[in-house]
């Protein structure tokens, strides 16, 4: 999963019209919402609800650090090449919602095209991107810095 999360100040959205077959029947009304997180969403494959809940668990957490109850789940398949079938995607959200703890849970619809304005707060935590995946995360060491640990170094001391 992947998810773009922006404090804001204020974000509004309007659907236009259905993208797909499966997506969710709603009154297309804008809605506009003041000082929220917006999560933008893109579930991937292989993305179930244990990486759900490990997402609502990360967003809660940084939500906390800025002081925010209010969350949109805005689902945003702009963020992976790797992205879950609809139907997939549609429960793993509604996992996500399932599990808001004490958050006030507001959600774009799924399946929807969508025009959106939104003003982004300018402190350190408002924007940060996050990349959730099933299973324990393992630190990897990148190829680079294996081969620098066997590089020798020797100094030399010049002097006239």
């Amino acid at each position: 999963m992947r998810i773009l999360q922006l404090h804001c100040d204020y974000v509004e959205f309007t659907p236009i019209k259905k993208e797909i077959k499966s997506a969710e029947d709603i009154d297309p009304q804008s809605k506009r919402l003041e000082e929220i997180v917006v999560a933008f969403v893109a579930v991937e494959d292989g993305d179930n609800s244990d990486v759900a809940k490990k997402a609502m668990s990360e967003i809660s957490a940084s939500m906390a650090k800025v002081g925010c109850k209010k969350l949109l789940l805005y689902p945003y398949a702009h963020l992976s090449s790797k992205l879950a079938s609809p139907s997939t995607a549609l429960s793993v959200l509604k996992e996500m919602e399932a599990n808001k703890n004490d958050l006030e849970l507001h959600k774009a619809p799924f399946g929807w095209t969508k025009s959106y304005n939104l003003k982004v707060k300018g402190h350190p935590l408002a924007e940060n991107s996050k990349t959730i995946t099933a299973g324990e995360e393992k630190e990897s060491t990148s190829e680079a810095l294996k081969a620098e640990s066997k590089i020798q170094s020797f100094w030399h001391i010049m002097t006239p």
